[in-house]
C-alpha cells in the first residue's frame, strides 16, 4: 500500500474495471474467541465516497455496510472515524493488521482487517477516482447552482 494516492492518474476504461475484493475477516465473538466472516468489498466510481462491504456470516443473513473510502484508507495507517464506524491500525510500524469497529442496534462488531490486501485494493480505487476529485462525479456544483439559482443554473 503506497499511502500516497493524491498523485495517481484516473483511468476510465472498462478494461480497468475494479473487481470486488473478497476477504475472510476475523470477528471477535468473545474473550479470545474468533469467527471467520467472509466479506466482499466493492467500489463504485458513481458513488466515489463510499466502499460497500457485504458481510456474509455463516448461518446468518448477509449484512451490507457503506463505509467512507477515505475513512477506511486512513484507518489502515492510523485511527480514523467517529461514531458508528471506526478503523485503526494495530501497529503502525508493522502494517499487517487493522481493526474495523461498527456500532449498530446497541451492539458492537469488531473485525480484523488484513492491511496488505485491503490497502492494495483501496489504492486501485484511487486510480479510478483520485482523491479530491470525488465531488466532480457527484454533480454537487450543478445541484447547488440550480437550487440557489446561481449563474450556472440551467434555463427553464
Amino acid at each position: 500500500m503506497s499511502g500516497d494516492h493524491h498523485g495517481v492518474q484516473a483511468r476510465h476504461s472498462a478494461a480497468h474495471a475494479l473487481l470486488p475484493l473478497s476477504l475472510c475477516l476475523g470477528r471477535i465473538t468473545g474473550a479470545l474467541e474468533w469467527e471467520d466472516v467472509p466479506a466482499e468489498f466493492r467500489y463504485d466510481p458513481d458513488h466515489p465516497l463510499l466502499v460497500t462491504i457485504r458481510f456474509a456470516p455463516e448461518g446468518a443473513p448477509p449484512v451490507t455496510w457503506c463505509v467512507g473510502r477515505d475513512l477506511l484508507h486512513e484507518g489502515l495507517r492510523t485511527t480514523s472515524g467517529m461514531g458508528d464506524v471506526q478503523v485503526w491500525a494495530d501497529n503502525p510500524t508493522d502494517r499487517q493488521t487493522a481493526w474495523l469497529q461498527i456500532h449498530a442496534h446497541g451492539g458492537i462488531a469488531i473485525f480484523r482487517l488484513p492491511v496488505p490486501e485491503l490497502g492494495e485494493w483501496l489504492d486501485r480505487t484511487y486510480l479510478h477516482v483520485p482523491a479530491g476529485t470525488e465531488s466532480s462525479r457527484l454533480g454537487t456544483e450543478a445541484f447547488l447552482s440550480e437550487l440557489f439559482g446561481g449563474p450556472e443554473a440551467p434555463a427553464r
